[in-house]
């Protein structure tokens, strides 16, 4: 059994990586209804006017609104970019889940979800704005429901949704980030060690291990197996493992 040795370094902000391809252009994509088709929102057009035909919208009635897109291969998402129409009705894009998944939800409702982000909203009219995704969110298929409907025409509508992060193939190295004062909630397991040291060296060597909390006070260890949501804590920091690029 080798020693291993795991460099932490300390960070003030999230990893955000600078690849610039669209993973969702001209990709698959379903919704739970539709006003002219869930594929205008990965048609590379930003046209902001529902009417010229690049934008879609959930049909009226739909109280659980959702869109996704199938990206026909696991990626790392970095961030997510959603246009918003500009020709009216800007509000009805609000409290946004952005979620990732290996399976598809529709046919495996149970399969394992990560977290890219919420988003409160409303976007402006005809804005287009980038949402980061929390640390090593990953997988196959995009989804974006629209959550809280005021009435049966809050529908859920958005002109463009772009993709951008790294290919899941690539590989991981055995140096880690710390986010200091942050705390993930989520999925998580606790494991009886005393230092960020041993820590990781049980997240690294357990598969289903993206990254970890670790209390300096305390001295407790949690592992992220799952799905999890970034909360501003003192004394705790989360430690995430760089990529290979």
């Amino acid at each position: 059994m080798f020693l291993l040795t795991i460099a932490l370094f300390l960070v003030n902000s999230t990893f955000v990586n600078g690849i610039n391809t669209n993973f969702a252009l001209g990709k698959p994509t379903t919704s739970s209804s539709n006003t002219g088709g869930s594929g205008r929102c990965v048609d590379g057009n930003r046209d902001t006017n529902l009417f010229s035909g690049s934008c879609w919208e959930s049909s009226g009635g739909d109280m659980q609104p959702f869109w996704m897109v199938d990206l026909e291969a696991n990626y790392f998402l970095s961030h997510v970019t959603i246009t918003n129409r500009g020709d009216c009705c800007a509000e009805r894009l609000h409290d946004l889940k952005i979620e990732v998944f290996v399976e598809d939800p529709v046919q495996f409702p149970t399969t394992l979800s990560f977290l890219c982000a919420m988003y409160e909203g409303p976007m402006p009219t005809g804005a287009t704005e980038n949402i980061s995704c929390s640390c090593l969110t990953r997988g196959r298929y995009l989804r974006i429901e629209g959550l809280n409907r005021v009435n049966d025409q809050d529908r859920h509508t958005m002109c463009e949704v772009e993709t951008f992060g790294t290919n899941a193939n690539h590989c991981f190295t055995s140096t880690m980030r710390r986010i200091e004062g942050t705390r993930f909630d989520g999925d998580l397991y606790p494991v009886d060690v005393t230092s960020t040291v041993e820590c990781a060296n049980v997240c690294f060597h357990n598969s289903t291990c993206f990254g970890f909390n670790f209390n300096h006070d305390s001295l407790l260890c949690e592992l992220r197996v799952g799905s999890a949501q970034a909360l501003a804590v003192s004394g705790w920091s989360y430690f995430v493992w760089e990529r290979c690029i």
